[in-house]
């Protein structure tokens, strides 16, 4: 059996016990959408790929940041009065401490959805994202090449409307766009977007003009990073590492690929095919 085969099947709270040691972030039912998207929009300081809404210690749904977008969108005038219990996708699915991991990758195949609430005795205590595993590619030194493992680019260019990005991000299922400006390649995340949503231009732009605003505004503006250019040859192992910094949300493979934390640890650890 290879080594990561032997992590997978493993229980959760033997090869990931880091997320045991973090303190569990949730909402509350009646928590504003301000609230759980403020959470969901943090930069540097702290990354969530999901909140789990927690009623009397059990999971009574979960929220992504496409939910919250979406959300936001669609209730232009009125999003701010909304609550978790709005927006929330359920029912909602965890897994007990004690389960393997491969349980977790097989319900984040199921689902589309990389992040899960971990319980124990049915109470939850933490949670686990496919950014979560990545320590497991790292520790068994998947050495499969990331060329083999990559997803396709979806690209746009850097004056381009934020309209248009999510737009195409919510057309296409994807959390991260390349953009192109002449010879340099950015990258846009859905947090970047939410974050803008959430500031006071963005908050501004959609309660005077509505989506019109977003198509009024460049993604220029967002001051998106450069893409971490990597060679398809590297070893997924170390990609993982780079994968593991919350500021670098996919890797860039030529003009035409990337690589995500959905890549290295579904595709690569999982096999799952693309």
């Amino acid at each position: 059996m290879s080594g990561q085969s032997t992590h997978l099947e493993k229980p959760i709270i033997d090869v990931v016990p880091h997320i045991f040691r973090r303190p569990l972030l949730h909402v509350n039912p009646t928590d504003s959408l301000l609230t759980v998207a403020t959470y969901l929009a943090l930069g540097p300081q702290i990354y969530v790929d999901g909140l789990v809404v927690i009623d009397n210690h059990k999971a009574i749904g979960i929220i992504g940041g496409r939910h919250t977008i979406e959300y936001i969108l669609y209730h232009q005038k009125d999003w701010l009065h909304a609550v978790a219990s709005s927006i929330m996708s359920q029912p909602v699915l965890t897994l007990e401490a004690d389960r393997l991991l491969i349980n977790a990758l097989e319900l984040f195949g199921k689902t589309g959805f990389a992040f899960v609430p971990i319980t124990i005795n049915q109470s939850v205590v933490t949670t686990l994202s496919v950014r979560d595993v990545l320590r497991v590619a790292i520790n068994s030194k998947l050495e499969t090449p990331i060329g083999e493992l990559s997803s396709r680019a979806i690209t746009t260019t850097i004056n381009s409307s934020i309209g248009s990005a999510l737009e195409l991000m919510l057309e296409e299922g994807v959390r991260s766009l390349i953009l192109r400006d002449n010879h340099r390649m950015a990258i846009l995340n859905d947090r970047q977007i939410l974050e803008y949503l959430l500031s006071h231009d963005g908050r501004k732009a959609i309660a005077s003009k509505g989506l019109e605003g977003l198509y009024e505004t460049e993604i220029g503006t967002l001051s998106p990073a450069d893409a971490l250019r990597v060679e398809s040859a590297t070893p997924a192992s170390q990609a993982a590492e780079h994968l593991l910094h919350v500021n670098i949300p996919c890797l860039l493979l030529g003009d035409d690929a990337i690589v995500t934390p959905w890549d290295v640890v579904m595709k690569g650890l999982g096999g799952w095919s693309a």
